[in-house]
């Protein structure tokens, strides 16, 4: 893992230096021996002067368990910061998805949301409500679900403290079902020491 990092580091230390096709071309070779290992490069949610190089653990629980266990993680240098997990996204509830021959733009914040208790987990629930999501089928839906809730609350956050995302039609926003905007909060509420909790906090606000 000493040598991942290394090579990471010195990659990062070049970042300014290099072309893109370079840049990537050093960090998939870097991973080459972690298949499971994914990565993301872009500015921290929480600090938008810090470039971060996040990690994809999410196929790669173990390699997680022993970067935690290092101490290696995260690693800083001049204005960058190399770190475990996808962090959550700093935009707009917002995709397009494919229906037949159109682009079906796709607003969150019309979904809802609810938690439920499981073992010290919850399980997420996304509200549909009428209009042009009910064209989607169960398993686009699901992904969608997926896609949105991991961009809210972050990898890590999905990892430690969701057990599973489904979804649910509904009839409309409501007291029971809020608005997908007000998840961070919410989560963020019901766990006081999930990462980037002070962000989630205020990050839709």
């Amino acid at each position: 893992m000493k040598q991942l990092l290394d090579t990471l580091a010195q990659a990062m230390d070049q970042l300014d230096h290099l072309g893109q096709e370079e840049f990537v071309g050093q960090v998939n070779g870097a991973l080459a021996a972690y298949p499971d290992l994914g990565w993301e490069l872009g500015p921290d949610p929480a600090d938008s002067k810090l470039l971060r190089l996040s990690l994809a653990v999410r196929n790669a629980p173990e390699f997680r368990e022993r970067a935690a266990a290092s101490g290696a993680l995260p690693l800083g240098g001049d204005g960058w910061e190399i770190g475990l997990g996808v962090p959550p996204r700093n935009g707009a509830i917002y995709l397009e998805a494919q229906v037949g021959d159109d682009v079906l733009a796709i607003d969150g914040e019309l979904m809802g949301w609810q938690m439920r208790a499981t073992d010290g987990m919850v399980d997420l629930v996304l509200g549909v409500p009428p209009g042009p999501l009910r064209q989607l089928g169960q398993a686009e839906l699901e992904e969608l679900a997926d896609i949105f809730t991991l961009g809210e609350l972050g990898e890590l956050n999905m990892m430690d403290h969701v057990n599973s995302v489904s979804v649910e039609q509904i009839d409309g926003l409501s007291r029971d079902w809020p608005s997908l905007r007000t998840l961070r909060a919410g989560f963020a509420d019901a766990f006081p020491s999930c990462a980037y909790a002070e962000w989630l906090r205020s990050a839709r606000s």
